[in-house]
């Protein structure tokens, strides 16, 4: 056992002795102890790696744990809280088997997302008390004050209601330039475009997503439980290109701040085997609180007319972010209205850079009607996920966003999102987050007023929409989509929308009447399927559908 504390000595910097620590740790019996206490550190002597992380920024980081093909490790906290000054990644393991970490509470002293309180409007500035370490130099306010400070050079004001906790989504966000920031008695002066909004409270997140909570890279067999993420630049838990993991008993919210992690609580990319999500109570997100994906990636032929084939990422935030390997295969879809018209076995595969891999088959398996960049996912990528006893309040986003995964299981779980509580989709248009989902099961959760800004692709609780161009006849995305025995509480509304599902079964469901929350019907030409006559439970093109025994539903 290597016990952080043994290395504290003779006034060593705290960072510096971690490093020692993990050093012994991981030449040792592979175990990492911190004792209960609170411990401080900071970029100096923390190791340098420049990563690529899925949905996320890539970029060189300053990481306080660095784990690299260490099998059998375990990191156990016995509660102590870690907090990391400056832009530090605090724990990122790569090509990592066995690995457990427990016990563990994570914060940062400087905010990513920063309070900040409407003191005062006059003469067209508006005057606010920043809280968290910040200045104003020549006209701009600097927060970590490094050469990520502020990148975007934007300063978006989110409105914030204090007493519910939640943002304001009407009338939404002022963003300001930084440039012309005054400074004056502790207070910072702002271009005053504040006349329409209804509170004092802010969110300012004037970050990238720079400094990920906790990251997991090609790792097999992983257990996070009982461990805490308060503040992070970016995603809480980032879990990319693994097999088999499981986070249990954690916490994502905030401590001692209105934000918790800048955007999703948990993410999973690309990832194999089981995923499982248990216990867990995730707050305070910007973004959505659990996102689970595959990804799907452009087929281009890298000399026009010639036999060699690539494989290019969709979205930059997932360049660098490959795990395809001989022997797996590529399934390609249309574009436009998704139906798989062809599967390669790959019998090579060449990492070349950060955009694309080079791929090997047989170029006999691809059909005539393939078009350059279609898109293609790796089907071995479509792992399993369970989502249990877990309450998702996040401040914006989802519940929990599910796509390209075999079985799905979401169950006992307590919803209260800004957008949808469940969300199935599939995605090759933006952000490329895959597919299908094969076969889902939704029941025993609490929809507690759910998409109650009507955020989003769709304005229901739970919706399953993937983003289609055209629909195909006799062709469902999505296989079989189960939504029982669930509560729903809200405004009289649409509760839940599936589209292109082969069997979908709405059944023992329930729904209390709540007026917390207006309903306002909101209308975008393009996105939703169903409008203001549309049943409480509604369906588009789908195949075999069972609809029974649903309280208060109206159907």
């Amino acid at each position: 056992m290597s016990c952080f504390t043994d290395f504290l000595q003779n006034g060593i910097p705290a960072s510096e002795a971690l490093q020692k620590a993990v050093s012994a740790a991981v030449n040792g019996d592979r175990k990492l102890v911190f004792p209960p206490g609170e411990y401080h550190f900071y970029p100096e002597y923390c190791p340098q790696k420049y990563c690529y992380f899925s949905n996320n920024d890539e970029g060189v980081k300053n990481i306080a744990i660095l784990l690299e093909s260490v099998d059998d490790f375990t990191v156990s906290g016995n509660g102590a809280l870690l907090i990391f000054h400056g832009r530090i990644s605090p724990l990122c393991a790569f090509n990592c088997r066995n690995l457990t970490v427990e016990g563990v509470q994570i914060d940062f002293a400087d905010s990513f997302v920063s309070d900040a309180d409407l003191i005062s409007r006059e003469n067209g500035v508006a005057w606010f008390k920043f809280f968290g370490p910040h200045k104003v130099e020549n006209g701009k306010i600097i927060f970590t004050d490094d050469f990520y400070d502020n990148l975007s050079g934007r300063l978006p004001f989110i409105s914030y209601d204090r007493n519910t906790r939640e943002v304001i989504f009407d009338p939404g966000t002022v963003t300001v330039p930084n440039s012309g920031i005054l400074y004056k008695d502790g207070l910072v002066g702002v271009p005053d475009h504040f006349d329409k909004v209804k509170t004092d409270a802010f969110l300012v997140k004037h970050e990238l997503r720079l400094c990920p909570g906790m990251v997991f890279d090609h790792c097999r067999d992983v257990l996070v439980k009982n461990t805490a993420l308060y503040h992070a630049a970016g995603m809480g838990f980032l879990v990319q290109c693994c097999e088999n993991c499981t986070i249990d008993s954690s916490v994502v919210a905030p401590r001692n701040r209105r934000a918790s992690v800048s955007d999703d609580a948990l993410h999973m990319t690309d990832c194999r085997g089981k995923l499982k999500v248990s216990n867990c109570q995730l707050s305070g997100t910007l973004d959505d609180s659990i996102n689970v994906h595959g990804v799907f990636r452009k087929l281009k032929k890298r000399i026009p007319g010639g036999k060699m084939y690539y494989l290019e990422a969709g979205h930059y935030q997932q360049q660098g972010v490959f795990d395809v390997r001989p022997g797996d295969h590529l399934e390609l879809r249309n574009r436009e209205n998704g139906v798989p018209y062809a599967t390669l076995e790959l019998t090579g595969v060449c990492s070349c850079n950060k955009g694309f891999v080079i791929l090997d088959f047989d170029e006999s398996q691809l059909p005539e009607c393939f078009v350059e960049g279609d898109p293609g996912w790796i089907l071995e990528t479509q792992a399993d996920l369970e989502v249990t006893g877990t309450t998702c309040r996040p401040l914006n986003a989802r519940g929990v966003l599910a796509s390209g995964l075999r079985n799905v299981l979401i169950s006992g779980c307590h919803f209260h999102t800004a957008s949808a509580g469940v969300f199935i989709s599939g995605d090759y248009s933006f952000w490329y987050e895959s597919g299908p989902v094969a076969h889902a099961v939704i029941e025993n959760n609490f929809f507690d007023n759910c998409n109650y800004a009507v955020r989003g692709a769709t304005r229901e609780p739970l919706a399953v929409f993937p983003e289609l161009r055209s629909l195909q006849e006799n062709f469902y995305y999505h296989g079989e989509i189960i939504v029982r025995n669930n509560r729903f509480r809200a405004a009289k509304r649409q509760l839940v929308s599936m589209m292109s599902v082969s069997k979908a079964v709405v059944e023992n469901n329930t729904f209390e009447s709540d007026d917390t929350y207006e309903f306002k019907f909101l209308s975008k030409d393009g996105y939703f399927f169903t409008d203001e006559n549309s049943p409480m439970a509604a369906f588009l093109h789908c195949g075999e559908i069972k609809l029974d025994n649903n309280t208060n539903f109206d159907c």
